[in-house]
């Protein structure tokens, strides 16, 4: 695949910076992964300008965080129901990429700025996108994890929808968009799910080395922990409109850091 797939190109001033907004459709996992990380070391040589990214998964597919046992993903379970085995770039726990749109940012990290601020501010516009296809009593995660214990002592880390941090968006205390981030330099990746519907739930039945009784263990504790936007609005949402509705988020934060800057400049 080459990047001719790419449709509706266009650029936008976010965070003061100019990015190239980049709207996918359906693509492989291997492809997805290799495009993110392909654009984070171009941006971080200077070859290219930030990205704010949209896309999906197909076929439907795991991605393991960076440093992720492998061992943790029932190889042929996934291969049975037809589901993708990938690594992310990023770091994380896995997850499984099924009916969901999936974003992604590439940007420098300024001298004036840092990765928690980055990761509220693209936050906000997820925020304002579910909003806009329907979505309410959306609050964001205020406190955050000790994951380096969690992951460590819990059997439940394998995936990414089974804890929240800082900032993440959630409703009734359940998680609907799961990010990761990695700086590379300078240069921050940060990409994450955005739950549509429960496919997210399979991989309870694709994790390895569990009982038929810890694996129903491990979905409740996925559902109690996650919800998609099917569920918060009671109806339907297709990767077209929620993709059609974020991109709306993004222009509309851009209007308004745009009319900031203005009267800035008229004082």
């Amino acid at each position: 695949m080459t990047d001719k797939m790419i449709g509706r190109n266009r650029t936008a001033e976010i965070f003061g910076t100019k990015f190239e907004i980049v709207d996918d459709g359906l693509l492989t996992g291997e492809y997805n992964m290799e495009f993110d990380f392909r654009r984070t070391m171009a941006v971080a040589e200077g070859k290219e300008i930030p990205m704010f990214r949209f896309y999906g998964w197909k076929p439907w597919a795991v991605s393991l965080g960076a440093n992720q046992n492998e061992d943790s993903i029932d190889k042929n379970k996934c291969l049975e129901h037809g589901v993708d085995i990938v690594r992310r770039p990023t770091g994380g726990r896995a997850v499984l990429h099924a009916d969901e749109l999936t974003y992604s940012v590439v940007m420098p990290v300024s001298e004036n700025s840092n990765v928690h601020k980055i990761y509220k501010q693209i936050h906000s516009i997820l925020l304002e996108g579910l909003k806009l296809s329907g979505a309410s009593e959306l609050e964001f995660v205020q406190s955050q994890k000790d994951f380096s214990e969690f992951y460590k002592n819990s059997p439940m880390s394998v995936s990414c929808f089974a804890s929240s941090a800082r900032y993440e968006i959630s409703w009734q205390g359940k998680k609907i968009v799961g990010s990761a981030q990695r700086l590379f330099g300078r240069t921050l990746l940060q990409h994450g799910s955005i739950l549509l519907g429960t496919g997210h739930e399979l991989l309870g039945e694709l994790t390895a080395g569990k009982s038929d009784d810890e694996k129903r263990i491990l979905l409740n504790y996925i559902r109690k922990h996650s919800v998609s936007l099917e569920e918060i609005c009671n109806r339907k949402i297709g990767f077209e409109e929620c993709k059609k509705n974020m991109l709306k988020a993004v222009g509309i934060y851009f209007e308004i850091q745009k009319k900031s800057q203005e009267i800035k400049t008229e004082k």
